[in-house]
């Protein structure tokens, strides 16, 4: 499985290029994912369709989603208490805390990546595309394994 980040400032084309290649892949037979992490959900404009916040298929071999944080905040909930007792711990902090932290800055990162990790242990896509973003927000998304591990 590979994953493909279109990443940049905001308006440079990063939706544009990740459709392009996504379409591009798909045409030649392996299954993708195109998936738009950006809240401005430019991905259902560009497409001129509404996506959903699970993978939908839209054309032979090509699937497509928009993140949202609700959606996944409230499918990953267990997930994100877990992962922010699993930070915190050693901070002495206890699962009730856990809980309230879970509103932190930086929970919609975790929820994404909890997208991506689910896709990877499931193997069904060959490709997935990511239109990210604006850097900022795709940076802290990228750093995250890190800050989970130190």
């Amino acid at each position: 499985m590979r994953f493909i980040l279109f990443t940049g400032k905001g308006g440079v084309g990063k939706t544009t290029i990740a459709s392009s290649t996504a379409l591009s892949i798909a045409k030649n037979g392996l299954k993708t994912l195109l998936i738009s992490t950006d809240p401005a959900h430019s991905l259902s404009d560009a497409l001129s369709i509404k996506l959903s916040p699970e993978p939908e298929e839209v054309a032979n071999n090509l699937w497509c989603m928009e993140f949202d944080v609700y959606y996944s905040m409230k499918k990953y909930w267990s997930n994100m208490k877990d992962l922010m007792y699993s930070v915190f711990k050693f901070q002495g902090v206890k699962n009730v805390v856990a809980d309230e932290l879970s509103v932190l800055p930086g929970m919609e990162e975790g929820a994404a990546f909890l997208w991506l990790e689910k896709f990877y242990e499931e193997q069904f896509f060959d490709v997935v595309v990511i239109d990210s973003a604006p850097t900022g927000e795709t940076l802290t998304l990228l750093s995250l394994p890190q800050s989970i591990n130190s």
